[in-house]
């Protein structure tokens, strides 16, 4: 529970003695008046003018004990006492070398108003000497953040080849398609396990699972995917039921967990990180391979990061990650998905390239997005940069970075409960 919320509470119930001490009746008088309360029930006859009284002078001071306010009123309150620079700044998530970040990085980032890292690479250090490292990241970074709010640490810890830290302590799980062949009972004590790791080392958001089917047919000639047996399965029923089982393993190790890659990166032959003009032709809004992602937005514990490759059946015109049509018109109105929507990286991937590195961020805002990850810490600066400059100018964009915002503190506000 927030600073801010027991604040609110202690007001409510101190409230609730000053209602109480003005109108309650004295213990004679409730003494008094009981037997009558009690006759009246028991023959049916019209309640005494007392008990009447009493009830009334109740129900006023039940009226006006104060509620609690929810996360998403908390969140807009914290988010009006920002600057636009700063509510821009809370949006980006910036890397930094998994092995830790330089004190000029962390100044950088500090300086700008970041709250969100992400720790890229391959780290051979142990639980114990990550932990270490997260948390300078995280004190450098901890004043950016209102009302005492976690510090978002993320990493790529799916198994197999995406395995960031492999140090002493960290679990050498394997790929997901070796996974998928795991009972659902194995699967969720092995992620249990290796959330557990991630929560020791000061790391509260995986970008994992991955949601992407890869049909048998296709297999290792999808190059993200399929190629390192990132997939659970080939249909869309068997990565479903792997996206349920670590989705609920990774939350009830206080880990952040991310479904990805948004509306499903498992026909492509060539990779968005390393290729541009990546196309699917197949996915459609009515497609199966949206299953898993539907399974993970029925659950309501996981993010969902969005793919760089454009969908020629949903939007011809734009890569997915700045399609509102694919954000905001098919995840977020057709599927039903609030919650906090994180774009895969956009700072080295050669499909989003031919755009200016700040005006990536903006127009993944623009089309319904709230994290824009950027793997490099010196871009994601300019990614803050561009968005406040654009939220100045433009009150619609404004509107949209505020909304933001929220979402990422609603966020913070439920983890830090």
């Amino acid at each position: 529970m927030t600073t801010h919320v027991r604040q609110l509470m202690s007001l409510g119930m101190l409230a609730m003695l000053m209602l109480t001490s003005c109108s309650s009746p004295s213990s004679e008088t409730s003494t008094q008046s009981s037997p009558k309360a009690s006759s009246s029930s028991n023959n049916g006859s019209a309640p005494s003018a007392t008990s009447s009284e009493d009830s009334t002078q109740s129900s006023s001071a039940a009226a006006q004990t104060p509620q609690a306010p929810t996360s998403r009123e908390q969140a807009e309150e914290l988010v009006d006492q920002l600057s636009v620079e700063q509510q821009a700044a809370s949006l980006v998530m910036a890397g930094v070398p998994a092995t830790g970040a330089s004190s000029t990085e962390l100044k950088a980032m500090e300086k700008q108003g970041i709250t969100n890292v992400f720790l890229r690479g391959r780290s051979q250090l142990s639980v114990k000497k990550t932990a270490a490292r997260t948390a300078i990241i995280t004190k450098s970074l901890k004043s950016n953040v209102p009302d005492d709010l976690p510090v978002w640490v993320a990493t790529d810890q799916e198994g197999g080849f995406v395995r960031v830290l492999q140090g002493t302590g960290f679990t050498n799980l394997p790929a997901a398609a070796q996974q998928g062949q795991w009972s659902s009972g194995k699967q969720a004590t092995n992620i249990k396990k290796v959330g557990a790791e991630l929560a020791e080392a000061g790391i509260n958001v995986n970008l994992a699972p991955v949601a992407d089917v890869v049909p048998a047919k296709v297999g290792t000639s999808n190059a993200p995917i399929g190629y390192f047996g990132r997939q659970y399965g080939n249909t869309a029923g068997e990565v479903s039921q792997a996206i349920g089982t670590v989705n609920d393993a990774l939350n009830d190790a206080g880990v952040q967990p991310v479904v990805k890659h948004f509306p499903g990166l498992g026909r492509v032959t060539k990779n968005t990180d390393t290729s541009s003009g990546v196309t699917d032709t197949e996915i459609g809004a009515d497609a199966t391979d949206l299953e898993p992602f539907k399974q993970a937005i029925s659950q309501g514990n996981s993010w969902v990061m969005i793919s760089n490759a454009r969908y020629t059946k949903i939007d011809a015109q734009n890569e997915a990650s700045f399609s509102k049509k694919v954000i905001t018109g098919l995840l977020r109105q057709k599927l039903g998905y609030q919650g906090v929507v994180i774009s895969d990286d956009l700072c080295e991937a050669k499909q989003v390239a031919q755009v200016p590195v700040g005006q990536r961020a903006v127009k993944f805002v623009a089309a319904g997005g709230t994290v824009p990850l950027c793997v490099k810490s010196s871009p994601a600066i300019t990614m803050a940069k561009a968005l406040a400059k654009e939220a100045n100018e433009e009150k619609k964009f404004a509107d949209q970075v505020r909304e933001a915002a929220v979402l990422i503190l609603e966020a913070k506000l439920d983890q830090a409960d």
